[in-house]
């Protein structure tokens, strides 16, 4: 949140809710700072929240409500744990989009990603990853995947370094 706001960057922070005071304090701040907040899941434990469409609304409700009481902020997008279809949903997915979209939720994904999760990820490859699927011409819009947990050091010392470059083009 600090390197967003040196450079007066905004994001969408797809969060996994919490209710400790860090957690609650950290959606605060992340809409005080006029960032976009949205729903990923509670749990990531994509067989259970996978198994049908009640299991995976039962764990976006429980997401939902941690976002709702620490913001005040009513999420209206959501993001599927996983990526949008992978082995847990490939059955299931249509019908949550459909039955998110009948509650007015709208679905988001991600068409960039830095590869920030994988094992091995550092500085370099971060910037890589983003780097090559990004146009350079201004023509071309991106949604890029990051993540925020503890351990992504280096996710946060390549992020100046990323923005930068996207400011330039």
């Amino acid at each position: 949140l600090d390197i967003l706001k040196q450079y007066s960057v905004k994001a969408a922070f797809l969060v996994c809710g919490g209710t400790s005071d860090d957690a609650k304090a950290l959606m605060k701040r992340v809409v005080d700072e006029g960032h976009t907040i949205a729903i990923h899941s509670v749990s990531h434990n994509y067989k259970k929240i996978y198994a049908d469409v009640e299991s995976y609304l039962a764990d976006f409700y429980e997401t939902y409500m941690c976002v709702y009481e620490a913001t005040g902020v009513k999420p209206e997008i959501f993001r599927f744990p996983g990526g949008s279809i992978n082995s847990y949903n490939r059955f299931t997915y249509q019908q949550i989009i459909a039955e998110m979209t009948r509650r007015g939720f709208v679905y988001h994904d991600w068409d960039v990603s830095g590869e920030d999760a994988v094992k091995g990820a550092d500085q370099a490859s971060i910037y890589s990853n983003i780097m090559n699927y990004i146009s350079t011409d201004g023509t071309d819009r991106a949604i890029v995947l990051l993540h925020d947990a503890g351990d992504k050091e280096d996710t946060v010392a390549v992020l100046p370094d990323v923005i930068q470059k996207l400011i330039a083009y």
